[in-house]
């Protein structure tokens, strides 16, 4: 079998990670191969999988489509993965005019709305939706436009042994209690209110030996900047600007908070739970098929006052922080490993 993975991305992101990790694990039994226009992709190709790289200027770009046409069939591709939004038309038309079967990858909340394009794609030219979480796939087929047998639930895959070499020497505490947060730094994400919320923790009247790194990179990132220096958090907030290695800030960290409106199961929070950072993050997404709250770790609003509520109790009660980091640990490794991944993509592949 070779399956061609569509990502059209201009940057490094969550999705672009899913991409490299499934090419990856399903390059070591079948043959794989990424087409990819942004370097921050291309270079981390690991080197047993094939590459492609392609300008992807638009859904109708005619260089792209014809290339991939003529690689579709030229090297036998059985299955196309389209990852992001403009690769699921190129995906489609790849399916249409070459009978390979096509699949989407979706990897948040997003409503699809019975249009022709749509129809085109998800109806006529698709074998299946992959997702990696139960809400998504319940917000897909809230309709009668897509049926439920057509959407599969494939949990993100974690590679233990590579997270545990790239941890293996932690980053330096600037304070001995020390959150992370990390991601495209775009509303979304939710940062402007973690500031809040921790500027709301550090100022309850007890004097806190702690501080919070920002670990990402985006639009966002003068705008959040100005506002720690507004709250004067100066000393005890970092922004480490882009990591290639976020791991050794986690294993450092003793909370993780990620605050979003929209997600599917964010990788860096199974990341860092596995590397035993206490995770506070929103119901957005997946994040409750990872964690039931107080045990695994903790869900809350998307709110500064639940944050600073929360971050209060895990430091005031090490005992309960160490039981969330551990509990946190077993339930990735249980749930979440890249074998797992991996055995249900190919069976979707063979199935579908």
């Amino acid at each position: 079998m070779h399956i061609l993975f569509l990502n059209s991305a201009r940057r490094w992101g969550g999705n672009e990670k899913w991409t490299l990790m499934a090419a990856g694990a399903l390059g070591e039994q079948e043959r794989a191969t990424v087409a990819w226009r942004a370097d921050e992709i291309g270079r981390r190709l690991p080197s047993h999988i094939g590459s492609l790289r392609l300008p992807f200027v638009s859904e109708a770009d005619v260089v792209t489509l014809g290339r991939l046409y003529h690689f579709v069939q030229r090297e036998k591709v059985d299955i196309i993965v389209s990852t992001k939004r403009k690769d699921y038309v190129t995906g489609a038309l790849l399916s249409l005019l070459t009978g390979a079967r096509h699949f989407v990858r979706l990897g948040i909340v997003r409503p699809l709305p019975d249009t022709l394009i749509n129809r085109f794609i998800f109806k006529r030219h698709c074998a299946g939706i992959i997702v990696n979480a139960a809400r998504i796939k319940e917000e897909l087929t809230r309709g009668a436009f897509i049926g439920e047998s057509r959407v599969h639930v494939v949990y993100n895959g974690v590679d233990f042994g590579a997270l545990e070499r790239a941890a293996e020497k932690p980053a330096e505490k600037p304070f001995p209690f020390m959150l992370a947060a990390s991601g495209l730094l775009i509303p979304r994400k939710g940062f402007d209110v973690v500031l809040e919320g921790f500027k709301k923790w550090m100022d309850d009247g007890r004097k806190k030996e702690a501080g919070l790194w920002i670990l990402g990179d985006g639009p966002e990132a003068q705008r959040l900047r100005d506002q720690g220096r507004e709250y004067g958090l100066e000393k005890h907030l970092f922004f480490c600007g882009y990591q290639t290695n976020p791991y050794a800030y986690y294993a450092a960290a003793d909370v993780f908070v990620l605050l979003s409106d929209n997600e599917g199961i964010s990788n860096a929070l199974l990341e860092a739970m596995y590397l035993r950072c206490a995770a506070v993050t929103t119901r957005a997404g997946g994040a409750e098929q990872v964690i039931a709250s107080g045990e695994e770790g903790w869900l809350i609003e998307r709110d500064s006052d639940a944050l600073s509520a929360v971050l209060a109790r895990i430091y005031d009660d090490r005992e309960l922080s160490a039981g969330l980091r551990q509990r946190g640990r077993e339930k990735v490794r249980e749930i979440f490993s890249m074998e797992k991944m991996k055995n249900t993509l190919l069976r979707i592949f063979r199935e579908n």
